[in-house]
């Protein structure tokens, strides 16, 4: 049985909030974005926390996979754990989108529009039910497609993919030597840093075919990084706590900035950042930054930090669409500077008590029934 280690619950949350506040800030209320982009530009770089995810993932499924696929990757253990990730993300996903498909039909109502068209299209929709929205192929160059009802939800149809291959890549990256770990870990580097620059210059844009690739190399720099964590060489070379500081200084310094020349290494020289972060705070050492992180209102939003990163963007374009049908006006168009803050700080409290009734209500219940009837059978 796996160690939990908390401290990586509570970052998942912190980074939930993050891209939350980047998605609000951004695209719902710009001139909320522009405000704080007058001090810092870290929550406009905010998409790269979905990147930390995807490394977070891998780390954290190799900590609770290791002993299953270490020496084979059985049928028996491979339907366990497949359907194990299935429930954990799909139940959620399948009630967001069905609110959507409510809120397209309202949409209709209000303001006299035709249902099911642009990005809403039925198309798109079916594509979102059988997690397929990576996979637009009828959008050339694959790079840029309308294909997601619940913008952030096309990260989880990627994990997906990778979820099916993961014990198969985990099996492979175990059985080589410690000694090749580093010239894995760059290797898979220098090629994220390939695909960025070739694709579309930043991680952002990285979004359709190619954010397999995105997922999937992350995913390999998370299983690099646990590998280092389990053989624990590195604690008696670096101070656990000054390494978190190291990296989050390290994080804090090139999120500040947003480079429109040069993005692709701009994003790129996060990726160390965020597993030198993990590795700082995986190990409870009793430090000012491990209480932190393990206090109970941290880890309560780490433990609900997938239904806020799933609920936010509906309760986004319900805001939205009720702003318009009540004032005629695009949200937020003539609000002042303080009044663009406050209504981000309303927003995210409104998403973490929306997030907290679905997680009760919505995401365990789902998970627990279908680990029961599947997994039982």
């Amino acid at each position: 049985m796996y160690k939990h280690i908390k401290s990586l619950t509570s970052l998942r949350g912190i980074a939930a909030l993050v891209v939350v506040i980047h998605h609000f800030s951004y695209y719902a209320l710009p001139k909320t974005g522009s405000t704080i982009s007058a001090y810092s530009n870290f929550f406009k770089n905010g998409y790269l926390w979905v990147d930390f995810f995807f490394i977070l993932s891998g780390f954290i499924m190799t900590h609770v996979y290791i002993e299953d696929f270490y020496l084979k990757v059985s049928l028996d253990k491979y339907r366990s754990y497949l359907f194990s990730r299935f429930a954990r993300i799909y139940p959620l996903h399948i009630f967001i989108l069905s609110l959507f498909v409510g809120l397209e039909i309202v949409r209709t109502l209000l303001l006299n529009t035709s249902a099911f068209t642009g990005k809403f299209n039925l198309t798109a929709l079916f594509a979102n039910i059988f997690l397929l929205q990576a996979f637009d192929l009828n959008c050339p160059p694959l790079l840029w497609c309308d294909t997601y009802w619940n913008e952030p939800a096309w990260s989880i149809s990627v994990e997906f993919v990778i979820y099916c291959l993961f014990p198969f890549l985990l099996l492979f990256l175990l059985r080589n030597s410690p000694k090749n770990d580093l010239i894995i870990y760059s290797c898979t580097l220098f090629n994220i840093l390939l695909l960025i620059t070739f694709t579309r210059g930043n991680l952002d844009s990285i979004v359709g075919i190619p954010s397999i690739a995105r997922c999937g190399l992350e995913c390999v720099l998370g299983i690099i990084t646990y590998k280092v964590y389990r053989r624990g060489n590195y604690k008696k070379y670096f101070n656990l706590n000054l390494l978190a500081i190291l990296a989050t200084t390290w994080i804090l310094l090139i999120m500040h900035y947003y480079w429109d020349h040069f993005r692709n290494l701009h994003d790129w020289l996060l990726l160390p950042a965020f597993s030198l972060l993990i590795l700082g705070v995986s190990v409870n050492n009793n430090s000012m930054i491990s209480n932190f992180l393990n206090s109970r209102l941290m880890l309560y939003l780490g433990t609900i930090s997938y239904s806020i990163y799933m609920v936010h963007w509906f309760l986004q374009e319900l805001l939205k669409l009720l702003w318009l049908s009540n004032f005629n006006d695009v949200f937020g168009k003539s609000f002042t500077e303080y009044q663009a803050l406050t209504s981000l700080g309303v927003f995210l409290m409104i998403v973490l008590l929306t997030a907290s009734f679905t997680y009760r209500f919505v995401e365990v219940p789902m998970r627990n029934y279908l680990k029961s009837t599947i997994l039982v059978k």
